[in-house]
């Protein structure tokens, strides 16, 4: 199927079609909600109901102010009471340390760069009276210079200075050696987000609006003065063209009017017939859902225009407003109004409370019947000085008109009316601390505790949708314009440490949770809670054995921080960062004498096994000698034996040699004998 025939929207048409949302936008001018919170305003300021005569009390039942700011002091108190309520999640577990940095970061903008503890009080304050509170989310480009003074510089010094980024020539002076001194400027980047609170009647929305997040239109409205458009930086011929323009003069809407009425509703700053520079113009930021090509598909753009002038116009990929309504109601942007559910409260006690006081002074002060001529001067009557006197004629010329008598069920009344109010605000005396009742010695303390927590269902629930519709989102945006337009790395002080930040390499998107406590004391029983625990995990030997340092200093860390201790650095130290434990002296002197005995010990048993192997080699060498000895005396008998031996044979070989010689001599004898 073709597409239709669509035609581009130029500027005009667009400033036209922006112009007739304004119209039909709720919000915009005379409508039911603007005279609805204008209504709610006087109320809460106490000017409303007036007296129905002039003579009657004055005096009004703040209701309406009681339940809009005990309601507001029991939410502030949940969320700024010095804990942080917001934490980025983990998505693993090497992600913590950088889902610590996020969080406290975050945590660094919103509370130290912008003032969320005013915002969060406006906010709540314009939900509660006005249904709906806003603020505006946005990074702002801003830059500031310091200016420094330098003396005999080179001109290569000079050039080296003036090539750092950032740094221009303000003056100079040279002198006859060459030498300059004069003045530098630095420009320093203090670009931030910067979270803005804005006045119900400076937003607008279409009608039918069910959610911020689909609308197809919705803008923010504020007077700016010629200059500082130039100073935002819009084109000159633009703004030439920037007459008069029949929109609605804020100066006199009825929500400014009653806002400042207890001040007085006289008009701001007029400039008319004194300079056209700082004349006020009426300046929307719409965003609006446009086919400005004709493509057939519309997408969401940031128009800016002023009068008939159209100033800016790009495609933008979210709206940067972030809402909050106590009292929503399905399928409607605006949902029920608070403060207006008081209204009928306060208008019943101030009736009745008026009754009191009017016979209270009508009792004091009776109105009197006077027989006519029955006083001498009636100046002495309407004079009513106390002990004054009056000059009668006769004793019954004066009389004290009658009156009904108080009616009895006033004060039941009130008293019921007390409860209505409880019924329909969600804020009781208990949660208060306001019932004598409750807090008498009869009841126990568990019992007071339980009462003041039932009573604050109706503020829990109001406090959870603060927190999932305002303080989620706002953290949300936080992060990502932090991660979309930080242009470098910023040391910031995080936790009392110096931290290097680079949001730059953050992941887009992180899960936020929201830790929150709203009820007597209900604080301080976490924290109770978790010491409980601590005493658990150390007395149980084997869970001891799982419950090591790291996990004591968080639980600890946790224990404080719920206690509304924000400094936990302060007092304790990451387990990580612990310097190296040093040995007790005493103890290191024992261990240092048992070492001594220890190596005496080793000596006296090394002597002693050096003193057995001695003795055992000198057995060995004493048997070595005896067996030596034994032997030379065996080898010296032998060899006596052997040389008897050796004798005898000698002996015996002589005695031989004789019986032969003899022998031999007694055949030649008996040779050379003549006998023979």
């Amino acid at each position: 199927m073709a597409k239709k025939d669509y035609k581009k929207l130029d500027d005009g048409n667009i400033v036209t079609l922006i112009d007739d949302c304004i119209g039909r936008s709720v919000g915009y001018s005379d409508s039911e909600l603007s005279t609805e919170r204008s209504k709610v305003i006087d109320y809460y300021n106490g000017t409303l109901p007036k007296p129905i005569h002039d003579g009657n009390s004055k005096y009004v039942s703040l209701d309406v102010y009681d339940a809009v700011e005990s309601l507001r002091a029991a939410l502030l108190e949940t969320f700024s009471s010095g804990n942080k309520t917001v934490k980025f999640a983990a998505q693993n577990q090497d992600d913590v340390l950088m889902a610590q940095v996020c969080t406290e970061y975050t945590d660094y903008v919103c509370h130290r760069q912008n003032d969320l503890y005013n915002i969060m009080s406006s906010v709540i304050f314009d939900g509660l009276v006005a249904r709906v509170g806003v603020v505006k989310v946005f990074w702002q480009e801003s830059n500031e210079y310091d200016y420094e003074d330098f003396e005999d510089l080179t001109e290569d010094e000079l050039d080296m200075l003036l090539a750092q980024d950032g740094v221009d020539l303000v003056d100079d002076e040279e002198d006859d050696l060459g030498l300059h001194t004069g003045t530098i400027s630095i420009e320093v980047d203090t670009s931030q987000v910067v979270i803005e609170n804005i006045a119900p009647e400076e937003f607008l929305i279409e009608a039918q609006a069910k959610n911020l997040k689909d609308v197809n239109f919705c803008a923010h409205r504020t007077k700016k003065t010629i200059s500082e458009l130039r100073l935002m930086g819009y084109d000159e011929s633009k703004i030439d063209k920037i007459g008069e323009h029949n929109d609605v003069d804020l100066e006199t809407d009825q929500e400014v009017l009653s806002r400042f009425e207890n001040i007085g509703n006289g008009r701001g700053f007029d400039s008319d017939g004194y300079q056209d520079q700082v004349r006020t113009v009426m300046v929307y930021e719409a965003y609006i859902m446009l086919d400005v090509e004709a493509t057939g598909e519309a997408e969401l753009y940031r128009v800016v225009k002023a009068g008939n002038v159209l100033l800016e116009k790009s495609k933008a990929t979210r709206r940067p407003f972030v809402t909050f309504c106590p009292l929503p109601v399905p399928h409607t942007f605006y949902g029920n109004n608070y403060s207006s559910k008081v209204i009928a409260t306060q208008n019943a006690r101030t009736v009745l409370t008026r009754s009191i006081l009017d016979h209270a002074m009508i009792t004091n002060n009776p109105r009197y019947t006077v027989l006519k001529g029955g006083l001498t001067n009636p100046r002495e009557l309407i004079d009513n000085r106390v002990g004054g006197l009056v000059n009668v004629t006769r004793p019954d010329a004066i009389s004290p008109m009658l009156q009904a008598p108080l009616n009895p069920f006033i004060f039941q009344t009130i008293s019921m009316l007390d409860e209505d109010k409880e019924d329909t605000t969600g804020v009781s005396k208990i949660s208060q601390g306001l019932n004598k009742d409750a807090l008498s010695q009869q009841n126990s303390a568990a019992m007071v505790e339980q009462l003041a927590t039932m009573s604050q269902q109706r503020q829990k629930i109001i406090a959870r949708n603060f927190a999932s519709q305002f303080v989620k989102p706002l953290f949300q945006e936080v992060y990502l314009l932090c991660v979309e337009n930080e242009s470098q790395e910023k040391i910031v002080e995080l936790s009392g440490k110096y931290v290097q930040v680079n949001p730059r390499a953050w992941k887009e998107k992180r899960d936020v949770t929201i830790e929150m406590h709203l009820g007597y004391g209900e604080q301080q029983k976490e924290a109770e809670k978790y010491l409980q625990l601590h005493t658990m995990l150390s007395a149980d030997p084997n869970l001891s054995v799982m419950y090591q340092q790291d996990n004591q200093y968080e639980l600890a860390k946790k224990i404080m921080t719920m206690s509304g201790i924000k400094d936990v650095d302060s007092y304790l130290t990451n387990p990580e960062e612990l310097p190296e434990p040093q040995p007790d002296p005493a103890e290191e002197m024992q261990k240092q004498m048992l070492q001594k005995q220890l190596e005496l010990q080793e000596r006296q048993t090394a002597v002693g096994e050096m003193k057995l192997q001695m003795d055992m080699q000198m057995a060995e060498m004493k048997n070595e000698i005896e067996r030596m000895k034994l032997e030379n005396q065996l080898a010296i008998t032998s060899d006596q034996l052997d040389h008897k031996v050796d004798q005898l044979e000698h002996k015996k070989d002589m005695n031989m040699a004789e019986l032969v010689l003899a022998q031999n001599a007694d055949e030649v004898t008996a040779i050379a004998s003549p006998n023979g």
